[in-house]
């Protein structure tokens, strides 16, 4: 049995081992604290010390210096977040947060929501791969539940993307630019992108550019190339901003986004899993339209300080062809596959924050109301030649296409929320918060639906649900900080699982639509310290949050005699946990200040209550450890990345046995180089021991004998370098 590398007591030393003493000398002063600012934990700029969460951030400055040019890429070193999804077709289908993800995470752009993500199979399967790591500012996570402010989507955290505005890019009244380029030897990818900004003194002017091309990931576990994948993608991002500087700005943002992928997929469909399948290629197309006007206006002069209108529309399209070619069958066949998926979504939204005080105690008091309307459609359609003869038929395997897996859906959610941060002394501060959501499910059923499924009667939804959450911040000292949050939050029932419909009459199988199945629901508990020093940072908490009648897609509730087929049906799963706790640090060295140690640990469990299994979707223990050495004159940096994974066996197998991947430790080094004033060079070496492993979150739920398992391994040692020219 391979040795594990990090057991949660390992977390812990490597946490506590990174955490320098407590002390009156090295803590800061109350006027030279570390102040970071974040959005995502209020809707509202706060500092990281009014917030009651654990929340990361992730900056345009390390994802540059990390050469990430994916989600993926911009997640690497975050313990206990993950991108789900990359042995799929668009290699990423979401984000998981703490065991939790899918369409669970709340994922924004700009304060928009991206579209949901759906899959019926390996021929079917939209995901959510829409955030283009070039055209990214920071990123913000909020860890856990936020139903109280984000609703039905955010039940396991939030990913915040804000693109860049004009002043990130120009200095105030006048023109500025940066191009990047970058190539990758782990998928002999190039990146490429560019912004022009003005930054005048009312306005401002942003255009960027990115593009993205490049091959299939190659495994280290194999020097045998089953799959071949050829990509490519373009994002233009377009943002006008007029500020006259008594307190108002408008914004408009315009995002296009398309991506096209050429595959031939035996290493994910075919050999050894359709051995009559002689050839098996894709031609995979996404496309994103997102329009976002924002309006902010306000000040401390005014009846209210700060308040947002945000109205927005979003199109993301994805359309996935299959050629899937049977030569060796007993009846040759050549199959052509069509899958569509569209999501409309428009919205609008108002925030007002209002500041005041009385008797020592202040109030930062918010008020927001949302309204959100989502039309979703999907269908398949498929054609079966039959090679010898050339007759065509719209049958395959018992089904009749065109067809739909669910009726074209409309989806409308209206909400109201109310939150105030209160301020009692120098130490004490308390959050309170309360959201009302309501969510109306109302399926359009089509001709092409009444076809394939005559019997079925489609279900409404009218859900409503009150999320509320209480934080507790007490500051010990004035550099330490000790808190506590509570937080409900909810998921009414989706489209896909209240209405799916599927039915294989050669296999014997039918999913029904389940009208009884009930909204998710979690009750989550925070505690959590923070401590700011001189020259260092540290955070550790831990968590815990029960889930109510969690959602189990495709559930086999069994064998249907007066049909004949065993049936299948989205249920509720009565009660399941998840706890576990997370830490980081950021230390620079007294009288060493060239020298940096930062780092961030997580472990959790997950357990279904019901039948005493762990949860599948809750990842092994990691940590990561990073060593920085600067010059002098800050022209020269040198990175030193570990990624330490514990073994992971805790899985539910009581329907066979799974694969369990090994331990790991896994080393990256970065080099960055200024040249002059206006351009930096880096350089990355990755797996620097060329070290074969898996990442969790690929190769989930599938047995020991799979033969796709060599293929998800992840790259060998590789290279990337990146030239960056900023004016």
């Amino acid at each position: 049995m391979c040795q594990h590398p990090l057991t949660p007591a390992a977390v812990a030393a490597l946490v506590f081992l990174g955490i320098p003493a407590v002390s009156s000398s090295e803590e800061i002063p109350p006027d030279e604290t570390i102040d970071q600012v974040v959005v995502v934990a209020h809707k509202d700029e706060r500092s990281i010390r009014d917030v009651a969460a654990n929340v990361t951030v992730l900056s345009r400055g390390e994802l540059n210096a990390e050469l990430a040019t994916s989600i993926g890429d911009a997640f690497r070193y975050v313990p206990g977040v993950d991108h789900e999804g990359a042995g799929t077709r668009f290699s990423t289908e979401g984000i998981n947060i703490r065991g939790i993800g899918g369409n669970r995470v709340a994922i924004l752009v700009d304060g928009v929501p991206l579209a949901d993500q759906f899959d019926t199979g390996s021929f079917s399967n939209a995901t959510r791969d829409f955030i283009d790591a070039g055209l990214i500012q920071d990123i913000e996570v909020l860890h856990g539940p936020a139903s109280a402010l984000y609703g039905s989507s955010a039940i396991g955290g939030v990913v915040a993307v804000r693109t860049p505005d004009p002043s990130d890019i120009a200095r105030r009244g006048r023109i500025g630019g940066e191009i990047l380029g970058t190539w990758r030897d782990t998928d002999n990818s190039a990146h490429g992108q560019a912004m022009v900004a003005l930054d005048d003194s009312s306005f401002g002017l942003l255009a960027g550019y990115s593009w993205r091309d490049g091959q299939q990931v190659d495994s280290a576990a194999t020097d045998d190339s089953l799959d071949t994948r050829d990509y490519a993608r373009e994002t233009i991002l377009l943002k006008f901003v007029a500020d006259n500087r008594f307190g108002h700005a408008f914004r408009a943002t315009v995002v296009r986004q398309e991506g096209h992928t050429l595959s031939a997929l035996n290493s994910i469909l075919g050999a050894g899993r359709y051995r009559s399948t002689t050839a098996l290629e894709g031609d995979d197309r996404q496309r994103l339209d997102v329009v976002n006007l924002a309006y902010e206006f306000g000040s401390p002069e005014s009846w209210i300080d700060s308040g947002m209108l945000r109205g927005f529309w979003e199109l993301a399209d994805i359309d996935q062809y299959t050629l899937d070619e049977r030569a060796a069958a007993r009846t040759p066949v050549s199959i052509d596959r069509l899958f569509s998926y569209d999501q409309e979504i428009r919205g609008v939204e108002l925030n007002l924050w209002k500041n005041f005080s009385g008797d020592g105690i202040t109030h930062r008091a918010g008020l927001g109301v949302e309204y959100r309307d989502r039309r979703t459609e999907e269908f398949r359609g498929g054609v079966s030649t039959d090679l010898a003869t050339g007759e065509r038929t719209n049958v395959l395997l018992g089904e009749v296409f065109p067809l739909r897996d669910f009726p074209i859906s409309d989806t409308v959610e209206t909400a109201a929320f109310i939150e105030d941060t209160i301020s009692i002394g120098e130490n004490w501060t308390v959050i309170a918060g309360l959201r009302a959501d309501r969510y109306e499910l109302n399926p359009d059923v089509d001709a092409m639906y009444l076809s394939d499924y005559p019997d079925y009667e489609t279900t409404r939804l009218d859900e409503s649900d009150v999320s509320p959450k209480l934080g507790v911040i007490y500051s010990v000292t004035p550099g330490t900080d000790l808190y506590v949050q509570y937080s409900h939050g909810f998921r009414a029932p989706p489209y896909s699982d209240a209405n799916v419909s599927l039915e294989l009459p050669l296999f014997g199988v039918r999913a029904v639509p389940n009208p009884d199945l009930k909204s998710e629901s979690s009750d989550g508990f925070d505690v959590g310290l923070r401590w700011y020093g001189v020259r260092s940072t540290a955070r550790i908490s831990a968590f815990r949050t029960r889930y109510k009648d969690f959602i189990e897609t495709k559930v086999n509730v069994g064998f249907d005699p007066a049909s004949g087929f065993v049936l299948f049906q989205s249920q509720n799963i009565e009660d399941t946990t998840i706890e576990g706790f997370e830490a980081g640090w950021n230390i620079r060295f007294g009288g060493l200040e060239q020298f940096a140690v930062d780092g961030s640990a997580y472990f959790a469990r997950g357990d279904n209550e019901v039948t005493g299994q762990a949860l599948s979707s809750v990842g092994p223990a990691q940590a990561v450890v990073g060593f920085s050495w600067y010059s002098a004159d800050e022209n020269r940096q040198l990175r030193l990345k570990g990624r330490f994974t514990n073994a992971y066996d805790r899985l539910d197998e009581s329907a066979g046995d799974l694969f369990k991947p090994s331990g790991h430790a896994v080393f990256d080094l970065y080099l960055t180089q200024k040249i002059g004033s206006n351009a930096i060079a880096r350089v990355g070496l990755h797996n620097l021991t060329d070290r074969t492993y898996w990442n969790w979150s690929d190769v989930r739920g599938l047995t020991p004998d799979d033969p796709i398992l060599p293929y998800l391994a992840q790259a060998g040692r590789t290279a990337s370098v990146s030239l960056n020219l900023v004016w």
